[in-house]
């Protein structure tokens, strides 16, 4: 009877069951670790897009608080709260401070801008300072 074992001269190539096994293993290990690290990527750039928009909506309503042609009717006009703006679930709101001081040089408002959307963790707040005209 012959030995049908491959020898060195007449081997024949492929791999045992137990390195297919371990390259099997490392293949799954480094897609987990791929889709882990997408995942994360996805998310953030989600939260970041959110983040500028929230951004734009306050930096456009701060545009539009400083070319507001009448300086003593700001309270009247821009103070409040926006609900569902510009997206369902966010809000918008306008706080507007008048110094007590009603004389100028020291007569001037601060007016604070701030936007919530529901993906992020904090509030963007612009807050812009206006002073009377003399």
């Amino acid at each position: 009877m012959r030995d049908h074992r491959s020898t060195a001269s007449g081997s024949q190539g492929g791999f045992t069951l137990l390195e297919v096994a371990i390259a099997l293993s490392i293949l799954a290990g480094v897609l987990l670790v791929l889709a882990t690290t997408t995942a994360r990527f996805i998310h953030t750039v989600t939260l970041d897009r959110v983040r500028i928009q929230a951004n734009a909506v306050a930096n456009a309503h701060v545009a539009r608080i400083q070319l507001w042609p009448t300086y003593d009717s700001l309270s009247v006009v821009f103070a409040g709260t926006t609900p569902d703006y510009p997206f369902a679930g966010w809000s918008r709101e306008t706080t507007v401070w008048r110094s007590p001081v009603v004389v100028p040089p020291n007569d001037y408002t601060r007016i604070t801008v701030s936007v919530i959307a529901p993906a992020l963790d904090s509030t963007v707040r612009r807050t812009i300072t206006i002073a009377a005209q003399p």
